[in-house]
């Protein structure tokens, strides 16, 4: 089962690649102006520190044990996440086209976003321990990569690229036994 949810992810993953331009574009005529500063300031503030420091503070008042696997899985995921923009290489939506990005001074690549993969890691860690909050954290990663969309400085194969990474680090590095760290 688990494998056709790989399998479905992957396919939205195809998909989403050719919906690209249409969505960044209707994300670009449709914004609502008394929106723009509240989504750009939540897009700002909600980076990997935000992930970071909300999740690792829950993990260490709850399950201090797990606290050393998150971090330490944490910083190889922000080395993969690194290492596959460089791979990619694909410029962000603003740059290379006529598109208004609300947050036109961001640097580096755009596929996948390090936002989402931050956020959606977090999610995938805690998922098994923490059955309250997971909830909460789902409905706070979606709004990560919404918000991500909403600015223009990522597609939606790099927010579902994101997704990807993310769950599958989080869920790799939680229910790992050889991982004595």
């Amino acid at each position: 089962m688990r494998r056709l949810w790989w399998f479905l992810w992957v396919f939205i993953l195809v998909i989403s690649l050719f919906l690209d331009k249409f969505i960044i574009n209707f994300f670009e005529e449709n914004r609502i102006q008394n929106l723009n500063d509240f989504i750009t300031t939540f897009s700002i503030f909600t980076n990997g520190y935000f992930s970071l420091v909300i999740v690792g503070l829950l993990i260490l008042y709850y399950k201090r044990k797990l606290i050393f696997r998150f971090l330490i899985a944490f910083g190889i995921v922000g080395i993969v996440t690194y290492l596959i923009k460089i791979a990619v290489r694909r410029f962000r939506p603003f740059t290379i086209s006529d598109i208004a990005g609300l947050i036109p001074d961001q640097s580096g690549f755009s596929f996948p976003s390090g936002h989402v993969v931050f956020a959606f890691f977090c999610l995938g860690f805690i998922w098994k321990d923490f059955k309250r909050f997971r909830y909460i954290w789902l409905v706070i990663a979606i709004l990560i990569g919404f918000s991500r969309l909403y600015v223009g400085v990522h597609y939606l194969s790099d927010v579902i690229g994101g997704v990807l990474v993310g769950l599958f680090f989080g869920m790799l590095f939680r229910k790992t036994k050889r991982l004595k760290f």
